[in-house]
């Protein structure tokens, strides 16, 4: 479940951007209302303002141990300080500044990580997990804080002024064999030549050097890879995000047991709230500066 980074990259990432709201919609299926920031970076927004989350009742959550996976830059990894950090160690810190209660956030490998709910050794899992029909019959989901879209990516001397099926027929595109992504393209981009390699790795080897002109891929995961310095500065994403959720899922959330009902809900109000207070687009900003919708 590890997203590729550069460690000390992600570490030395203070970034923060002057925030103002707007809206942006963009490929095939829904896409999360977006805000943008003053240089063009659109910072996703996955709660409707127009909804009320209940306000929690603290006598029922007094605490929260967050649990997240080891070693995972951006999302978590151990700062020189020992202590953890990363784009869920914020936001959980944040959460729990929010409801104004102590929590704990533990690094777990990930085999590790998706039992330790069940085994009671934490209260909220943030990390990647799928939310598919069989997750739900383990975990309860808060409403998603991060999307997965998927991006076309080309290199900076490749010209591609826009992505359509017309505007890159013929293209040859590099795609990792087997997943969604791979679907996708062979579902809305039946003109392009595919080019299917089995591993990402390979995908963007093909990519970088020249023996396609454009990959798709995970837009979050190539957003950290284009970001650490193993990318050499040498491609951008071009067109927009595709975030159909039959192809690329539901996105992000914390997961809990089913039966804390109250937690869930808890950690709910408290997302909703660093959202609307500009909270969540600092943290997103200081680990995503490049965006990835």
């Amino acid at each position: 479940m590890k997203i590729e980074n550069n460690h000390k990259y992600w570490q030395a990432v203070v970034c923060m951007l002057p925030l103002a709201l707007a809206l942006v919609l963009g490929g095939h299926g829904s896409t999360p209302a977006a805000a943008q920031a003053a240089d063009g970076i659109f910072v996703p927004g996955f709660w409707d303002p127009n909804r009320r989350f209940p306000k929690p009742d603290r006598s029922k959550v007094r605490s929260i141990r967050f649990l997240t996976e080891l070693e995972s830059p951006p999302f978590s990894f151990t700062a020189p300080d020992g202590l953890p950090a990363g784009f869920n160690v914020d936001l959980a810190r944040a959460v729990c500044g929010e409801l104004d209660i102590p929590c704990t956030i533990q690094e777990l490998k990930w085999d590790l990580l998706v039992e330790a709910i069940a085994e009671g050794r934490g209260d909220a899992i943030i990390a990647p997990i799928p939310i598919t029909a069989e997750t739900r019959k383990t975990y309860a989901f808060t409403n998603p804080f991060l999307g997965r879209p998927g991006r076309f990516v080309a290199t900076k001397t490749t010209l591609v002024e826009s992505v359509s099926a017309s505007a890159i027929a013929g293209r040859k595109v590099a795609v990792v064999a087997g997943t969604p992504h791979e679907t996708f393209l062979k579902t809305y981009f039946p003109q392009v030549e595919i080019a299917s390699f089995d591993n990402t790795s390979e995908a963007r080897k093909a990519l970088t050097g020249g023996a396609v002109e454009l990959m798709f891929s995970d837009a979050l995961a190539a957003s950290v890879w284009l970001n650490s310095a193993a990318a050499k500065d040498c491609c951008i994403f071009v067109g927009d995000a595709f975030a159909d959720p039959h192809f690329f899922g539901e996105g992000i959330a914390v997961a809990v047991d089913p039966a804390r009902r109250e937690l869930r809900e808890a950690i709910d109000f408290a997302m909703s709230r660093i959202y609307q207070d500009g909270r969540y687009f600092e943290i997103f900003l200081r680990y995503f500066p490049r965006g990835y919708y």
